[in-house]
């Protein structure tokens, strides 16, 4: 009985280390925080990670990478939580190679419609 709460143990300090470990943030600058003015194109309701597709008022797009749908359901965010023609503040890190991909991991937004945000504390 010893060892099947050992191996148990070990088990789960694996898991969860695996877990945590998950994704690693170093292809994103952590000190930067880009935010865009834009609207929604597309929100990419998909897993492992959701995909926010923002045009701003100059005709560039960003994409910014959220959470998977499992975890954002987990939080109140469904697939129609955000609408194509949405107006949205949106920030982020962006991606080192941001230049050529426009790619930014998601940090916050607000609606500018009715001020709804996230996170919303």
């Amino acid at each position: 009985m010893k060892h099947v709460v050992i191996a148990m143990a070990v088990a789960a300090g694996v898991s969860s280390a695996s877990l945590s470990a998950h994704h690693s943030y170093s292809a994103y600058d952590t000190d930067r925080l880009v935010e865009v003015q834009g609207v929604l194109e597309e929100f990419d309701w998909r897993s492992p990670h959701s995909l926010i597709k923002v045009t701003d008022e100059e005709g560039r797009l960003y994409i910014f990478e959220w959470q998977a749908t499992g975890s954002l359901q987990r939080r109140g965010i469904h697939a129609d939580t955000l609408k194509k023609g949405d107006r949205l503040v949106i920030a982020g890190n962006p991606h080192r190679s941001f230049e050529d991909n426009r790619i930014l991991n998601f940090k916050s937004m607000r609606r500018l419609a009715d001020g709804w945000k996230w996170p919303n504390w």
